[in-house]
């Protein structure tokens, strides 16, 4: 299998070096209007393929309650050698029983799981019944590398986003995460395998739809403030493109929210050629806004669809 990724990975690069010499200066476009084919996109899931019987070696930092919610600091073994940090959110007057969860994905800060806006969001998800897993995406957070130091736009894009070979092997380990966030709700925190939904916010939105695509497990997917690609993206590998897999996130629901003045994600170029894509059920809901949290109206809304498709 490992050899199969391999040669697969080694053919998808040369296919983009090639595009690149023969004049198309942004690659991913193409598929915007033209995702790959079913067959091509079979290819594509044997980069996510990970050990299913690999112990996760579980460390729990950290336990503290706070107006009403648990918060579990912790840790967990991913894939070999790689170990995913983490905040599992609770209410401390939920049910034993089996019950519904969010995996929630960041957005590009370098605090991560813990910046602001993701703290918001989980602690209003868990107030809205879920059980909560905030994962630290690879290079952000409590997984930083020297690889992003300043996490400026500039140092990101340079570095990650628009490194395409890198950046395609951060999506594939990203996918593989909230796969493994999957596993380990439901091996040790007794989640429902039916209910267990996938939201990201902004580039965390980006990956979600990617994630969402590939993991059919998922019974629901929120992105919120997420998009193709950003301002300052100048293109996909074929594999890490989210055009080639919002369209199989279905028939399991999609909502999209987004701000109709967001220079980043932007309405006309990212975000609704983008949602053309993804079939039915899908809802996408439109903010007089920038690039930036959504309004209460919308926290509201993205609440109520939740609570009908992640029953």
């Amino acid at each position: 299998m490992a050899c199969k990724v391999h040669f697969v990975l080694i053919l998808l690069i040369a296919f983009a070096m090639g595009q690149a010499a023969s004049g198309q200066k942004k690659a991913a476009d193409q598929w915007l209007s033209r995702p790959v084919d079913d067959r091509t996109f079979r290819t594509f899931l044997d980069f996510f393929a990970y050990d299913k019987e690999l112990p996760f070696d579980l460390h729990v930092l950290k336990v503290e309650e706070q107006e009403g919610i648990r918060k579990e600091h912790l840790s967990f073994q991913s894939t070999p050698r790689v170990r995913v940090f983490a905040n599992l959110y609770r209410s401390t007057g939920a049910a034993s029983q089996k019950g519904p969860a969010i995996i929630l994905l960041h957005g590009g800060t370098g605090a991560g799981k813990d910046d602001r806006g993701s703290v918001v969001l989980a602690e209003l998800l868990t107030r809205g019944g879920w059980t909560v897993l905030a994962i630290d995406m690879q290079y952000f957070g409590e997984r930083g590398t020297d690889l992003l130091t300043t996490f400026t736009e500039q140092e990101k894009h340079e570095r990650l986003y628009n490194q395409q070979p890198v950046y395609l092997a951060w999506v594939t380990q990203t996918v593989k995460d909230v796969g493994r966030s999957y596993d380990f709700l439901l091996e040790h925190r007794d989640i429902d395998s039916k209910r267990v939904g996938l939201v990201g916010f902004s580039r965390g939105g980006i990956v979600a739809a990617i994630a969402g695509g590939a993991d059919r497990r998922l019974a629901a997917v929120a992105l919120v403030y997420g998009a193709h690609f950003d301002a300052l993206e100048r293109g996909h590998l074929a594999a890490a493109c989210p055009a080639n897999y919002i369209g199989r996130i279905s028939p399991r629901p999609l909502l999209m929210i987004n701000g109709t003045h967001d220079a980043d994600h932007v309405k006309e170029t990212s975000v609704e050629p983008l949602y053309r894509l993804a079939k039915s059920p899908k809802l996408i809901l439109w903010a007089d806004t920038g690039h930036q949290l959504p309004t209460e109206e919308h926290r509201a809304a993205m609440l109520k669809w939740l609570r009908e498709n992640l029953k």
